[in-house]
């Protein structure tokens, strides 16, 4: 159980990281609210799905069934530790970066 919690926070963050890349750099800070929370689920569901084949049935809890509808759950997981990822760390980090780099 902990190896799993390990790598649904590993995701989170890297998720952090692409979400500030993606805002950024990508899209300038010209994407609305609606876009961010689409494209930040997109990942979220796509590292849900990562983690859903990456992990054995042994990494589970005896109380969780492996099934499909796991990577459900390890999606909203990813999603809600995700959000302070990138506000507490890749946000100012990205921001004091952006700042020194010209034409960014």
């Amino acid at each position: 159980m902990k190896i799993l919690l390990l790598i649904l926070i590993a995701f989170s963050v890297f998720v952090g990281l692409l979400m500030e890349f993606y805002k950024k750099f990508i899209r300038k800070d010209k994407a609305d609210t609606t876009e961010i929370t689409s494209v930040a689920w997109a990942f979220s569901v796509l590292f849900g799905i990562v983690t859903y084949l990456i992990t054995s049935d042994s990494a589970l809890p005896q109380e969780l069934v492996s099934s499909p509808l796991l990577i459900l759950l390890y999606s909203v997981l990813i999603r809600l530790f995700q959000l302070p990822a990138c506000q507490a760390l890749w946000k100012p980090i990205l921001k004091n970066w952006s700042k020194e780099i010209p034409n960014v």
